[in-house]
């Protein structure tokens, strides 16, 4: 209201004018009934404004109003007068026996939305267990109602087909316990000023290709590999070559001028003949009393497949003690470290840790629930100065700093061995090539996911691997570049 000046009654019918015209396009036949159950908050005035507009386009309305309270919000209100002046669109108040519904009708969910910020108990939670049985299409206008905008469900809850959310998709889509609420969502633009979203505080930001693309770097033409770093990765061990492979795989394709894979003795020829870009040296197993000169390379990266053994953890605590610069720690790495206080003392200062959610449990214990795990992830980054990349259906980033990102791209086809050394990779490649740590992250785990997305224009979700991953980080990157900032 203080960035456009616009009353919350003409919000109210830009939004729904929004709802409307979707709703159009995907249900294009008007005589298929259209059922609206309203509440009589703002969420009921969205609905009700959205049965005049669809009774408008000759759609067969019939409207359905709980009340929630005694009084009627204000934009509730207007738009009930509205619609009743029409004379010609059934409204019913709910009380008692509940309805007799069409099997072919759509049933449009406008009860609670934003309202949510308790457990829903008694008739209502009657009338939405009756909805869910039913084998109706629901579509839900903004959130299902029950579902909170910012957590998980705390009780009964609309399950619907499909959300409709103005805006901004809300947290707790992104919950895996909201997975059956939430289970595909549309965003409808409602036109609000470009400086809507700078002009309101958030510590949790969505990653989609507007930020990407402001951080991607547009090489010069003059550029040489000197120009793009060098990056080190400590990977690999006996039956564990393959991690190594792809996470050194994945650097090179991620844009970096040089990459060094120091590896076991007996991981050099495997090295050399999967990936001949690479310089490949060897690690002895007294790593910790002959470390390499790790500061001579723009980035490290340490673990995909180093294992945990004793020689290993020697290894990591070498590299650990000569190296200053911000490194990407993963899988076996983030193993030995959990095991040890003193380790995690010496991580360099904003270095990136890309745990699963296990490995996270390792490091801080047991948690509940995502909101527990979310809390301690979070913990784990303002106490030791480092980004967290939990990875999972939607990767989140916690900055030192308490900033929160959630990645918007990949799908469930990447949940294949393989792909978290991939992202190691990718990560240390952009951090060699002069990206700024938090940078490094939201680039890295977009495009990892972006690139498992067009893989699945030629592969399934059940036949997709790893490589196909890295083999369509090229045209990743050029869906970055093409973004048009005017959209």
């Amino acid at each position: 209201m203080d960035i456009e000046p616009i009353s919350s009654i003409d919000l109210m019918e830009r939004a729904s004018l929004s709802f409307t015209q979707w709703y159009i396009e995907t249900f294009p036949n008007p005589q298929k009934p259209v059922v609206l159950f309203c509440g009589n908050g703002n969420n009921g005035g969205d609905g009700l404004a959205i049965a005049r507009m669809l009774r408008n386009k000759l759609y067969n309305v019939q409207v359905f109003i709980i009340k929630l309270t005694e009084q009627n919000s204000p934009d509730f209100s207007i738009n009930l007068t509205r619609l009743e002046k029409l004379g010609d669109v059934a409204i019913h108040y709910l009380q008692g026996a509940l309805p007799v519904i069409n099997d072919k009708s759509v049933i449009i969910d406008a009860i609670l939305g934003l309202g949510t910020s308790r457990k829903i108990t008694g008739p209502l939670a009657e009338i939405i267990a009756y909805l869910n049985e039913l084998e109706n299409t629901i579509v839900a206008v903004d959130l299902p109602s029950g579902l909170p905008a910012d957590g998980v469900f705390m009780g009964p809850t609309i399950t619907p087909d499909i959300i409709f959310t103005f805006q901004i998709p809300k947290l707790s889509f992104f919950f895996k316990d909201n997975e059956r609420y939430c289970p595909k969502w549309v965003i409808g633009d409602i036109g609000l000023h470009s400086s809507y979203h700078d002009a309101i505080p958030s510590c949790v930001n969505l990653i989609d290709f507007k930020m990407v693309f402001s951080i991607l770097k547009i090489r010069s033409k003059h550029s040489h590999k000197g120009t793009f770093g060098h990056a080190a990765l400590i990977a690999g061990s006996q039956g564990m070559m393959g991690a190594a492979v792809l996470s050194t795989y994945a650097c090179m394709r991620s844009g970096v001028g040089l990459v060094t894979a120091i590896v076991p003795q007996d991981g050099i020829s495997i090295m050399q003949n999967a990936v001949p870009e690479a310089l490949i040296l060897s690690h002895e197993k007294k790593l910790k009393e002959n470390a390499p000169e790790l500061n001579k390379y723009t980035a490290v990266g340490v673990g995909p497949g180093l294992s945990t053994n004793a020689s290993a953890a020697d290894t990591l605590e070498g590299l650990l003690d000569n190296c200053d610069i911000p490194m990407v720690l993963d899988a076996d790495a983030l193993n030995i470290i959990s095991k040890s206080k003193d380790l995690k003392f010496k991580i360099p200062k904003n270095s990136i840790i890309t745990p699963h959610p296990k490995e996270l449990e390792r490091w801080v214990g047991p948690y509940e629930n995502e909101v527990e795990m979310f809390a301690k992830a979070k913990d784990v980054a303002l106490q030791w100065g480092i980004i967290v990349v939990l990875k999972g259906a939607f990767t989140r980033i916690f900055l030192p700093d308490g900033t929160q990102y959630i990645n918007s791209t990949g799908n469930n086809g990447m949940a294949t061995a393989g792909s978290g050394d991939v992202l190691t990779g990718i990560l240390t490649g952009l951090l060699a090539q002069g990206y700024e740590p938090h940078q490094t992250a939201i680039l890295g785990v977009f495009l990892h996911g972006l690139a498992g997305d067009i893989a699945l224009q030629t592969q399934s979700e059940e036949s997709l691997i790893a490589r196909d991953i890295i083999d369509h980080l090229g045209a990743a990157f050029k869906k970055i570049k093409t973004y048009n900032t005017s959209s």
